[in-house]
Parts: C-alpha cells; sequence; structure tokens
C-alpha cells in the first residue's frame, strides 16, 4: 500500500496548487522599480526635449529628434520593465502562465495600437499637438485594461494617466511636455514606489 503523504508534502503541494491558481487569475509580477525606472526615462526624455531638440509639436523643434527622444524613453522603458516581470516572476517563484499571458496582451493590445495608429496620422499630418493627449490616452486606457488581471494600483495608475490625458487635452499645447513629465514621470515614479512597497519589489 502507498503511504498517505505527509503534512509537509501536503502542505507544500497546497502553496503549489494556490500559487498556481492565483498566476493563473492574476498577473502579479508588476516591478515597481523598473516603474520607476520608466518614470525616470520619461524625465529625461522630457529634459531631453527642453533643452536640447525642443517638443515635437513646438515649430522651432527638431521634429525628428524631438520624436526620436520619446522612441528611445519607449524602448529603454519597454526592455527594462519586460525584465523586471521576469525577474519578479522568478523571485516569487511564480510562473507566468499561457492563458493569464494571453489575457494581458490582448487588454494592452487595441488601445496601444490604437495609439500608434493615432500616433501616425497626428505625424503624417503635422497635428502633433495632439500627441500628448494621445499618448496619455491610449497609455492610460492600456493600463487600466490590463489592471483588470493585475493588482489594484496598476487599475490606478492608468486612471491617473486618464485625468492627465484629460488635462493636457483641455490645456494649451505649449503645455504638454508638463502633462508628459507628470503623466509618464511621476505618475510612474508613486505608483511604481507603491507596489515596489506593497508588493514585493
Amino acid at each position: 500500500m502507498m503511504e498517505p503523504p505527509s503534512a509537509e508534502t501536503a502542505r507544500e503541494n497546497l502553496i503549489y496548487i494556490r500559487k498556481t491558481l492565483e498566476a493563473a487569475g492574476q498577473f502579479t509580477a508588476v516591478p515597481g522599480k523598473c516603474l520607476m525606472f520608466a518614470g525616470c526615462a520619461a524625465l529625461a526624455g522630457v529634459a531631453a526635449n527642453m533643452f536640447f531638440t525642443g517638443a515635437p509639436w513646438n515649430s522651432a523643434a527638431i521634429h525628428e529628434r524631438a520624436l526620436a527622444v520619446w522612441g528611445l524613453v519607449l524602448l529603454v522603458s519597454l526592455a527594462v520593465v519586460s525584465y523586471g516581470i521576469y525577474r519578479k516572476s522568478q523571485q516569487m517563484r511564480t510562473r507566468i502562465q499561457a492563458p493569464l499571458m494571453r489575457k494581458l496582451l490582448w487588454s494592452l493590445a487595441p488601445a496601444l495600437s490604437v495609439g500608434a495608429l493615432l500616433t501616425h496620422f497626428a505625424v503624417r499630418t503635422q497635428n502633433l499637438d495632439f500627441l500628448p493627449t494621445i499618448w496619455l490616452g491610449c497609455y492610460g486606457t492600456a493600463v487600466v485594461n490590463g489592471g483588470l488581471v493585475s493588482v489594484a494600483p496598476v487599475r490606478y495608475l492608468g486612471l491617473s494617466l486618464l485625468v492627465a490625458a484629460a488635462g493636457s487635452a483641455l490645456s494649451p499645447a505649449g503645455t504638454g511636455l508638463a502633462w508628459m513629465a507628470v503623466g509618464f514621470g511621476w505618475l510612474h515614479l508613486v505608483f511604481g514606489a507603491y507596489i515596489a512597497w506593497r508588493h514585493n519589489g
């Protein structure tokens, strides 16, 4: 006859089952410190626009370089946050389940795709004044959607980004960089710090 599992083995099995169910239902490997890095990168992008290239929507700006600054901010932030997700999932010993990843991508992709299309249209038609509102609004919508399968602060970050997008839409075009600093910079710093504090890094 097979021996019944020990109490320790049963406890380990229960922990494994609980972690698997949590991973399947909620994306918990949100790297707060990496979100803070993304905020710092965005503030660096604002500074580069202010002191070197001009904002993309300013008539005196070097438009290609100004836009390239934000392309670089996006790529660096995406790389760092992706690596942070991988590292945090390893530290938590929680595999990122394929069904959850599909849910997350379906949540993020529509709004981000619309943002890319609107950005292309704004650049092609030289209506660059709309870029801060487009970027903050579409990114905020994507984060709110992604927050439905993640920890609660992610949803509040998305809602705060939408408020920043509304502020940008209702403000003069000259304030665009300020709203970018608030939305992509300070909000990432504040919410990233909170996630790092309350959700294990």
